[in-house]
């Protein structure tokens, strides 16, 4: 079992570091690359970003519990971080990058109509750590909305999507969890909703009492996480 520190890494890789730019390749095993990370046009200080040997890579950030975005292809470009330590020290997420929210995924709503918080206080977020599976993927551990969240982010063998299981405990009231956001979504067959023009899709379970919303910037799809201890899994697919 690897280390529980955010700064520990347990993968394969390559560095093609003779000539810019500088390109991490993902080996046989995850790498898990601490960095700051331009998104929406924002400097995020606290994320990580996972590639995989499937090609299949995500960015998230520790401070929101918020998947950013997720791509395939390339992993990352590190030459602003590695060569000659100068700023903006920003990684580059590399192939066909799919932009997702940087808002928080959990959160709790006055009512299922109140709008969706854009951040979380900096003071209201606990990390706790992040603990690796045997396929040395991460599950990211923190408290917030005054539960303990459990959140994993796993890539399908084939690669053709992501599975992100959220699990709270000891939380004192209903909480909700917002599986994607986009000017429009739309449900499908077998619990399935296409997000934006079809930029991707979502899997829910069919007990998860998912729920599409309008608001003021488009829509919203959410599903309760029930008081005490509750667990969601969904599918990212694109």
């Amino acid at each position: 079992m690897c280390s529980l520190a955010f700064f520990f890494s347990c993968a394969s890789y390559t560095l093609a570091q003779t000539a810019s730019p500088y390109i991490l390749t993902v080996g046989s095993k995850p790498y898990l690359l601490r960095s700051y990370l331009m998104f929406e046009g924002k400097k995020r200080t606290h994320v990580i970003s996972v590639g995989t040997p499937e090609k299949v890579s995500y960015s998230y950030d520790l401070k929101q519990g918020a998947l950013l975005q997720v791509w395939r292809g390339q992993f990352i470009d590190v030459t602003e971080m590695w060569k000659d330590r100068g700023e903006p020290q920003l990684a580059k997420p590399l192939g066909n990058v799919l932009p997702l929210s940087a808002a928080p995924a959990i959160a709790t709503l006055a009512d299922k109509d109140a709008a969706w918080p854009d951040s979380i206080a900096f003071d209201d977020f606990q990390n706790k750590a992040y603990v690796l599976d045997k396929n040395r993927m991460p599950t990211f551990l923190y408290s917030s909305n005054g539960a303990d969240v459990s959140d994993k982010i796993a890539v399908r063998s084939d690669g053709a999507s992501i599975d992100r299981t959220i699990s709270v405990s000891n939380s004192k009231g209903l909480l909700y969890c917002r599986l994607a956001a986009a000017p429009v979504i739309k449900a499908a067959e077998d619990n399935i909703y296409s997000v934006g023009n079809k930029a991707y899709s979502v899997k829910v379970p069919a007990d998860a009492k998912a729920f599409i919303r309008t608001t003021k910037n488009g829509q919203e799809l959410l599903a309760p996480l029930a008081k005490g201890t509750a667990s969601l899994t969904y599918s990212l697919i694109w």
